[in-house]
């Protein structure tokens, strides 16, 4: 599996050519909806980011994160994985991408990040709580 930070370059050009980019991840902070070795799409960041949404997004450690936006705040935003209780704080020039869609291992089927389903699983993953027992129970 390449990492991330050489797929960086790639995603950027992708980006500045106005298109998409998929890549398998890696990790267990967004289960139980994505698991290692389940492709996202992600399109570059514009004005249209809301609660809820999956970003990729660069810490100050130079890793790459995909999570879940828990909170929009005036200079900042509060950001945690479904599988987690620990929130990162993000600047706006941190963020990356915004996952537009995913793709299971193994299945042909494309999710879309839209519906009944995905949003509700994406209302009870903003409590705390969910995320307590998911991170006991996905371990």
């Amino acid at each position: 599996m390449i990492k991330l930070e050489k797929f960086y370059p790639l995603i950027i050009e992708a980006f500045n050519d106005n298109k998409t980019f998929s890549f398998p991840i890696k990790g267990k902070s967004m289960r139980p909806l994505l698991k290692n070795d389940d492709i996202v799409t992600i399109k570059k960041i514009d004005n249209d980011i809301k609660k809820g949404d999956i970003l990729l997004y660069k810490r100050n450690d130079d890793s790459f994160v995909l999570h879940r936006l828990n909170k929009i705040k005036k200079n900042h935003y509060l950001i945690v994985g479904d599988h987690q209780t620990k929130i990162d704080l993000v600047e706006y020039n941190q963020l990356i991408g915004k996952v537009i869609n995913y793709q299971k291992k193994d299945k042909d089927k494309i999710y879309y990040m839209k519906g009944v389903r995905y949003n509700f699983y994406k209302f009870i993953v903003k409590f705390k709580f969910i995320r307590y027992i998911f991170s006991h129970i996905y371990k």
